[in-house]
């Protein structure tokens, strides 16, 4: 555990292509720091919880952005979700709305949602985007780690960089992936061979404090 005394940035934001063990890295990064770890789905539940919108509501949204084949043109609008037009940015708002309340409890770790958009500016944290280039490995993941079948899962992983790239789009000025609009852009395979294990990735991070 590294103690606040010896952290120059008190919290970590984790952006990621999806399959590259993003999360897998936050759960080893809180592990090793002491510092508590909200994935994706720890601040959806919280967004619903703090907010007037039903968890469903936000599950739902996932699954329909999820399935969308997006283009450049592609708009967030309730005509490309089939859904109220309002509700989209009402889902951002509480999702800022959560962000912002889980920084103010204390030093943590925060993947995706926008966590970057909401905090730039505003709150001083460590920037991550993890990538890799091994589809074999981004399979893996998405096996062992979503659920995915394996027939299943490049369509899946190539959905879901299309849905993160149209989600920043839609409320940011921010290139998505564009290494200069992090602090560290860190390629997991590079360092750990094992698709699960995250530990070389994260003494890096480490040492980045």
């Amino acid at each position: 555990m590294i103690g606040d005394g010896m952290m120059t940035k008190r919290y970590i934001v984790l952006t990621s292509e999806f399959g590259s063990g993003a999360r897998l890295l936050g759960k080893c990064l809180s592990e090793e720091l002491g510092l508590k770890f909200y994935g994706e789905d720890d601040l959806l539940i919280k967004a619903a919880r703090d907010s007037d919108i039903d968890e469903k509501v936000l599950r739902d949204y996932d699954e329909k952005l999820g399935s969308i084949v997006f283009d450049e043109s592609s708009q967030l609008n309730g005509n490309v979700l089939d859904l109220d037009a309002d509700l989209p940015f009402k889902i951002f708002k509480a999702y800022s709305s959560a962000i912002f309340k889980t920084v103010k409890e204390g030093p943590c770790i925060l993947m995706e949602r926008g966590a970057d958009i909401v905090l730039r500016g505003k709150v001083d944290f460590l920037n991550v985007y993890c990538y890799t280039s091994d589809m074999n490995k981004k399979i893996e993941r998405c096996m062992r780690v979503s659920g995915i079948a394996e027939k299943d899962a490049p369509k899946f992983i190539a959905g879901q960089v299309m849905q993160r790239k149209f989600y920043y789009k839609s409320f940011s000025n921010i290139e998505r992936g564009k290494m200069s609009e992090y602090d560290l852009c860190i390629n997991t395979d590079t360092f750990d061979t094992d698709a699960l294990s995250m530990e070389k990735c994260t003494e890096i991070i480490k040492s980045s404090l």
